[in-house]
């Protein structure tokens, strides 16, 4: 008799187990979030050489065109030395072609590095939060995950967000796989559009970017300002 109770025991405990296994199990989400640590988003290496496709229109508004510009741009890291703060900071030069002289001439220059988790992008003087790391794919959802751009200068906030992540993109020249996408939506009231969308690839960097800044504030059938396309060629 104690050993058909001590059996009847050891089977109820088992039970007992293995439907706690099966409630946790089926409490999980069908799909886990995807996370990543981000950096490989935004690599820096001395010598990395990227050409990009610069498109602008310019909408003048008396003269009542609209003007177009087209460029390929060469963009290299070149050089790595630390700042006041002691980080890293990668400085990165920008180049035109010259048909003439047959040589690409830098035009300007700026700065890129990663501290911490923020990946920051220095230009004219002007820092820019541009990505917060780690990147996961529950931070598109709401208005929650929401940085400022412009937390590291003096002008005014412009909150942006991961809009898509790990996702295919074609930038118009070429896909690319496992993309994410930061973007600053435009303003739901008035006539002033300003919108940017920068979608990087992992491993690579930026593949896209689109800047609108234009508004009808003077003349509603007509925009002034400009719209710019930057695409990733290689």
């Amino acid at each position: 008799m104690l050993k058909f109770v001590t059996l009847n025991m050891i089977k109820t405990r088992l039970f007992f187990c293995l439907a706690l296994i099966l409630t946790i199990y089926s409490c999980r989400p069908s799909t886990e979030e995807t996370v990543s640590k981000g950096t490989e988003y935004f690599p820096i290496k001395i010598g990395d050489i990227h050409y990009y496709q610069i498109d602008t229109l310019v909408y003048d508004l008396f003269k009542k065109k609209i003007d177009t510009f087209s460029s390929v741009v060469k963009e290299v890291v070149v050089e790595k030395f630390q700042d006041a703060s002691k980080d890293s900071v990668f400085r990165i030069e920008l180049s035109r072609y010259n048909e003439a002289s047959l040589n690409w001439e830098v035009f300007r220059t700026f700065e890129r590095k990663i501290v911490d988790n923020y990946a920051f992008e220095k230009l004219d003087n002007i820092t820019e939060l541009k990505m917060i790391f780690p990147i996961a794919s529950y931070k598109t959802k709401g208005s929650s995950y929401t940085w400022n751009i412009n937390m590291f200068n003096n002008f005014d906030p412009l909150a942006v967000k991961y809009t898509s992540t790990f996702t295919s993109f074609y930038n118009g020249i070429n896909p690319f796989n496992n993309c994410v996408t930061v973007k600053l939506n435009k303003p739901t009231i008035g006539r002033v559009n300003n919108t940017r969308t920068e979608v990087y690839a992992k491993d690579i960097g930026l593949v896209y970017r689109f800047i609108e800044n234009t508004n009808s504030l003077d003349d509603s059938s007509f925009l002034s300002g400009t719209i710019t396309t930057v695409r990733l060629k290689n």
